[in-house]
């Protein structure tokens, strides 16, 4: 069983910690994940000319993936969709990221993903407040979902990063958490060095839906950590679809965009 989450529940726990937080910062301060200079008292894991670097995804873009445009040619209308969705449309709507996935977005990511320091999710709030400030109205009357990780993954990382992403998200945004929409079936193999194509095969028949009657006519907002082709939220959709779901977008933190850093 799968509970929805209300994203109000926890803020008690949350400003605890945020407390816990401060008095840990001024005991023991810590230099920036990124630079590794020094940070301002209040400051969680980057300084504030880091921060300031993070390359926001901003208009134009593809309508539907969310690649930035090409600006070599005349300004692209609002929803213009780049070469590659026209000749292979996802399955997804809609797909958008707060940042280009190179240096300091992806250092921030990787403490939080594969150092475990979860005190980044602090990090990943003063983003995500900015982000979707910039983007009002963003997926209002969406459901919050996480891709999820196989359950010998989870036991391996104890923890599900892209279900604290989306619980995060799902708080700043005002809207419902789904935490157990989807499961993973399959084991699948680390993707770092998988060309389009090999991805798109690896992930084929890993995800199953959970619990139909929440998906059914419902709009879902799936939310990972990076996008890079695609491939991983795309069969997630498909999944999600063939059970009734109605509008699913994706929302990452990083996107990589080629010449801008590398995928994971």
């Amino acid at each position: 069983m799968f509970p929805q989450v209300s994203p109000s529940k926890g803020n008690i726990a949350d400003r605890v910690l945020r407390g816990f937080r401060k008095i840990l910062d001024f005991v023991f301060p810590q230099n920036c994940v990124s630079c590794d200079g020094k940070i301002n008292l209040g400051d969680h894991f980057l300084c504030a000319p880091c921060r300031g670097d993070i390359g926001f995804i901003r208009q134009p873009y593809c309508f539907q993936c969310g690649v930035p445009a090409d600006l070599s040619y005349a300004y692209p209308h609002e929803e213009f969709v780049c070469g590659d969705c026209r000749q292979n449309p996802f399955y997804f709507d809609r797909a958008r990221s707060l940042g280009f996935y190179d240096t300091v977005l992806r250092t921030t990511i990787h403490h939080f993903k594969y150092r475990k320091q979860m005190g980044v999710l602090a990090e990943m709030d003063l983003l995500l407040e900015k982000y979707f400030a910039e983007n009002p109205g963003f997926c209002q009357g969406f459901t919050v979902s996480p891709i999820p990780l196989h359950f010998n993954k989870m036991k391996e990382r104890g923890f599900d990063q892209a279900f604290l992403i989306a619980r995060q998200a799902a708080k700043v945004l005002n809207l419902p958490l789904e935490g157990g929409l989807l499961r993973r079936v399959n084991a699948t193999s680390p993707q770092a060095t998988m060309t389009r194509t090999e991805r798109a095969r690896n992930i084929k028949g890993a995800f199953e839906v959970n619990r139909s009657e929440l998906v059914a006519g419902k709009d879902i907002l799936l939310v990972d950590d990076v996008f890079t082709t695609g491939a991983t939220v795309n069969e997630a959709t498909k999944i999600l679809k063939k059970k009734g779901a109605g509008k699913v977008h994706v929302f990452t933190l990083g996107r990589v965009v080629v010449g801008k850093g590398s995928g994971l």
